[in-house]
């Protein structure tokens, strides 16, 4: 059974022999799904800096176009990169989206995936060629099969299996590839763009689905908020035989973080969120993350730079965070020895928590078509990082609540070395589950 009250379940919006036809179609466009999972993963589109978008863009342009699509590919403007892809080296950001139209176009579901993926590391660490895309044991290796070129080709191929189960989509359906999710930012030139740039638009999509990896069973609802910051100490330079006579900016940053670690840090681990997965991502938290500091070892540093990362559970805000923050620098102050303390504060990025509501329709039906496909009750979880689920639900007016994350593949494959998915166990379950819960959100018609 689905979520108690839901309206959308497999069941009642397809036959028995609907949904018999969907799955057994998903396993014939599987090797399809394969092979442009195959050809997407060998385009190398590391981020940072952002490397061979276009051609990636236009491989799911390609593609989606000789499946009916209406295809339109958006670039952000040059003059915009310093400030939308500061890591990019100027690189172009091209992003692509196709829709194709339902025989009533009443409603309006949105897949979404970035096509960027994180560098590779030591490449002596990978057993394969880390773009590939080779198969072994029935899993493809390479960047980006899990995290998220998994996503984007079974996103597409689930309305392939929808056509050859001999059906037609009643609504609308719209898949785009988006660039530079990975390197986060609070706008940035990937799903950030289209949302600011109308692209995506609240009044013209019902639901959206980012077809990020958490795990094959579950459906996501939301991700922990995030701050990185940094705070800047201001000291006053001296001999270093002679401290006295400055003021030690690395003695004040390390006593900032001694005083947050010992005052703040604690009172954060008692706030939880049971949704989280990992289980060890549950709690809020404060992490140091970079100090730096001093120029040369017998020279008092006149600056030292603390850098953090402040992970938020939904309750919370980005507004009590930065509070918390300031109460420990004012409590440093406070401390006699630092009434000198003079820093700046000062961030690089932030999103709040986000939780959307499980029991509404495009979530149902993902968790409905869940234990269709596998026997298993869905999940509810949530992100223990943040997402592109971030602009619709807080970046649109009004707010697109109806965006949950659901993806082939395990976040525990995400940016590690030997990245991998399970052809059967993972793409396919991944494929069938998009496919049946297409269908039911936006109904069908025999073809």
């Amino acid at each position: 059974m689905t979520a108690s009250g839901a309206s959308y379940t497999i069941s009642g919006s397809l036959t028995p022999a609907q949904i018999a036809a969907v799955r057994q179609a998903a396993a014939e466009v599987l090797p399809q799904c394969r092979d442009f999972l195959a050809s997407l993963v060998r385009i190398d589109t590391t981020n940072p800096p952002g490397r061979n978008y276009l051609e990636c863009a236009q491989l799911i342009g390609h593609t989606l176009a000789s499946l009916g699509y209406a295809v339109e590919y958006v670039e952000v403007p040059a003059e915009q990169l310093p400030a939308l892809a500061p890591a990019g080296e100027g690189l172009p950001r091209t992003n692509v989206i196709g829709r194709l139209r339902g025989t009533e176009g009443r409603k309006t579901l949105h897949a979404n995936g970035h096509f960027d993926v994180v560098p590779i590391g030591t490449v002596e660490d990978w057993r394969y060629p880390p773009f590939g895309a080779e198969v072994h044991g029935g899993r493809m290796y390479g960047r980006g099969t899990s995290d998220m070129k998994g996503g984007i080709a079974a996103q597409i191929f689930a309305v392939e299996a929808i056509k050859r189960a001999g059906l037609k989509l009643k609504g609308n359906i719209e898949q785009s590839g988006v660039v530079d999710e990975e390197t986060t930012g609070v706008r940035n030139a990937g799903m950030g763009f289209l949302v600011d740039n109308g692209y995506i638009k609240a009044d013209e999509i019902d639901a959206i689905v980012i077809t990020e990896p958490l795990n094959t069973t579950n459906v996501c609802c939301g991700h922990r908020g995030t701050i990185w910051g940094t705070v800047t100490f201001r000291g006053r330079l001296s001999h270093g035989s002679m401290p006295g006579l400055g003021v030690n900016a690395l003695h004040h940053a390390c006593a900032f973080v001694q005083l947050a670690t010992s005052t703040l840090c604690p009172r954060l681990a008692d706030r939880r969120d049971e949704r989280v997965i990992p289980p060890e991502a549950r709690m809020a938290s404060l992490a140091f993350t970079q100090l730096r500091a001093g120029d040369n070892i017998n020279t008092v540093p006149s600056v030292a730079a603390v850098s953090f990362d402040r992970r938020l559970v939904p309750g919370e805000t980005l507004a009590d965070a930065r509070r918390e923050i300031a109460d420990v620098l004012a409590a440093l102050k406070a401390t006699p020895g630092f009434e000198d303390l003079r820093y700046e504060y000062a961030e690089n990025y932030a999103t709040e928590a986000t939780w959307v509501d499980p029991e509404q329709p495009i979530a149902a039906v993902f968790r409905d078509a869940i234990q269709v496909v596998t026997g298993q009750e869905a999940g509810i979880v949530s992100s223990p990082g943040s997402d592109d689920q971030r602009f619709p639900v807080h970046s649109l007016s009004p707010p697109l609540n109806a965006t949950i994350v659901y993806g082939p593949g395990y976040i525990s494959e995400a940016h590690v070395a030997n990245e991998s998915i399970d052809i059967a166990g993972e793409l396919q379950v991944g494929l069938e589950v998009m496919a049946l819960a297409f269908a039911a959100f936006l109904g069908v018609d025999a073809a």
